[in-house]
């Protein structure tokens, strides 16, 4: 019995949640728009306060010898409420013994990746909500052209393209033909190696590196700086196994207490089509 292969040390919570929180975090800041803050994790309450500058409008004509309005800056606390997120799969003993390949490894990287993809879904979430009185918008004809691009750019605040800071345009992958199609369009095998392996673009226009999602709708792009969005995580990765015995197999469920929140509007612009 020394050599018995026994399913808990097969299958250890423990170890797939540390691997599911430190994957999590590398995976959400490849894709450049997030970091990730874990000041919340072993705070009291399920809500959290962010201040979030406002926009100051657009501006005016002024006339000759005319005195210009002086417009104040603000801020807005936006309050979020932190949720969870599920997901629970089982595993037979015979899947974990002499399953194929390596069944608790599949099993963690695919519990990951759907926790994932639920932050990623509230972070689309969260562009979507974006409107004149709390951020820019730009209002288009069609598919962003490289003259819209421009002019969506000249919306962000100026700091970010004095300093270098990268920018992306995220759009799907019907825009993204459209966009391919432009003379002002440089292919990914034009630019850096670094960059596109690092951030996944397509290519560039205007000085924005083209990332696709199909998680956008077909008349909407956003213009995004890096890490303009926040995940709070509340607590990390929480995994736990349940073995239901009448059946021989082991449920895992992972959960993530978290908010995906954009802190600093001047660092996005959501283009929107004005005759979808």
């Amino acid at each position: 019995m020394a050599n018995e292969t026994l399913l808990s040390q097969l299958i250890n919570p423990q170890v797939m949640a540390d691997m599911i929180s430190a994957e999590l975090g590398k995976q959400l800041r490849a894709t450049q728009f997030y970091k990730v803050d874990t000041t919340l994790t072993g705070r009291a309450g399920n809500t959290i306060t962010v201040p979030t500058w406002l926009y100051i409008g657009a501006a005016t004509d002024l006339a000759e010898n005319e005195q210009g309005e002086v417009t104040e800056m603000q801020t807005k606390d936006m309050e979020y409420t932190v949720k969870k997120a599920v997901k629970n799969i089982s595993l037979t003993d015979e899947s974990v013994l002499s399953g194929y390949g390596d069944p608790v490894g599949e099993a963690t990287r695919q519990l990951r990746m759907s926790i994932q993809d639920k932050m990623d879904d509230d972070g689309i979430a969260a562009l979507q909500g974006i409107t004149t009185i709390n951020g820019h918008v730009a209002t288009i004809a069609a598919a962003p052209a490289y003259e819209d691009v421009i002019d969506a750019l000249d919306m962000l605040i100026k700091d970010n393209e004095e300093q270098g800071v990268a920018v992306f345009l995220l759009v799907n992958h019907n825009t993204a033909k459209t966009i391919r199609k432009s003379p002002q369009f440089i292919d990914r095998n034009s630019m850096l190696a670094d960059t596109v392996l690092t951030s996944g673009v397509v290519g560039a226009v205007g000085g924005c590196s083209v990332v696709i999602s199909n998680k956008l709708t077909d008349t909407e792009a956003y213009i995004l700086t890096p890490q303009c969005m926040t995940a709070f995580i509340k607590r990390d990765i929480n995994v736990e196994q349940e073995r239901q015995m009448l059946y021989k197999r082991t449920v895992i469920g992972a959960d993530a207490h978290y908010v995906v929140a954009i802190e600093d509007y001047d660092k996005v612009v959501a283009l929107r089509w004005a005759n979808p």
